[in-house]
């Protein structure tokens, strides 16, 4: 009789065992194909304080930018720039694009929406490089990101306010693959 409680033993925990061996080769190959890879499943994000949304974006390879944005804050704005950037600090950097020049200001009204930035702009006046925090850019058409890799940057807006002559910066996270 105890030989047969101890036969039954063995045969539960080799059950079990061989189930468990064949969960983790399952998975083992699952992580190795990519299919559970936690980097790949990062979304994309652009997070404005209020009074601002982020409608659309994309990233493209080349570190050009598309950025659209909605401006909910009550009062007219004249946006004066923007920057794409890793740089962490809380001021206005300045690297790359940042400052357009009087004629090329956008104004938005309260309650609408304005493209920001275009890579496809003809004239460069709203065309904007993310850039790395040492303010080089991130990459060039010689030398493209790989598509799928993540960029984690910030967005600067200064933008003035029309009917006070405020002058302000909001600060937006910016988190997005690298697309064609």
């Amino acid at each position: 009789m105890k030989m047969r409680k101890g036969q039954t033993a063995m045969e539960y925990l080799m059950t079990y065992g061989w189930a468990i061996l064949i969960i983790m080769v399952v998975l083992a190959v699952l992580f190795y194909l990519g299919v559970l890879n936690p980097s790949g499943m990062t979304p994309s994000q652009c997070t404005f304080p209020p009074g601002f949304t982020c409608v659309t974006n994309k990233l493209k390879t080349n570190g050009f930018l598309y950025l659209i944005v909605g401006q909910g804050t009550g009062k007219n704005i004249r946006i004066m720039g923007i920057n794409c950037t890793q740089n962490t600090s809380l001021t206005f950097p300045t690297d790359g694009r940042i400052l357009w020049t009087s004629p090329n200001n956008i104004t938005v009204a309260s309650g609408s929406q304005v493209t920001l930035a275009n890579p496809g702009a003809t004239d460069f006046t709203n065309t904007t490089t993310c850039n790395l925090a040492n303010g080089s850019p991130v990459a060039t058409t010689l030398s493209p990101m790989p598509i799928g890799s993540i960029y984690n940057g910030r967005v600067y807006i200064n933008y003035t306010e029309i009917d006070t002559g405020l002058t302000r910066v909001i600060v937006g996270t910016y988190t997005a693959k690298y697309e064609p």
